[in-house]
């Protein structure tokens, strides 16, 4: 195995890991179970990475992805080959947040992070290959 592509795979799997174990802490507090009230708890905001993304969609419309959703030219999602379905990430670019979600598993282009759907890309302006941040969305 290609030794950058498994160091970012590790790399990928703690950040999951870490964004796992804030989310059950942060569920433990909000039940009561964590010894300071809910109230009193700041808003967790959360880190920007960088990531090498390009898109996919045209051609794929009208099939079902890994995750049960069907693709159509308004699908609006990343493809990503190692987060779970509907993960809720933000991804920013060119002075754009949006926030959304994994709607695809499994593959992605040569050296991409993941892809975002054709849809997605138009709403942050991205095209071709690029460099975009991106974050995991705060919980609600």
């Amino acid at each position: 195995m290609n030794p950058k592509l498994l160091q970012r795979q590790v790399a990928l799997a703690g950040v999951a890991l870490v964004a796992t174990l804030g989310s059950l802490a942060l569920d433990r507090a909000e039940a009561g179970d964590g010894g300071a009230p809910a109230d009193g708890v700041p808003p967790v905001r959360g880190k920007w990475y960088d990531a090498v993304v390009g898109t996919f969609g045209p051609g794929l419309y009208g099939r079902t992805t890994a995750c049960g959703i069907r693709l159509t030219r308004d699908t609006s999602g990343i493809a990503h080959p190692e987060l779970p379905c509907g993960v809720k990430v933000v991804l920013a670019n060119a002075g754009r947040e949006v926030e959304t979600a994994v709607v695809d598993k499994g593959l992605v282009g040569a050296r991409h992070d993941f892809d975002v759907t054709q849809a997605l890309a138009e709403e942050l302006g991205v095209s071709g290959v690029q460099l975009v941040r991106w974050r995991f969305a705060e919980k609600s």
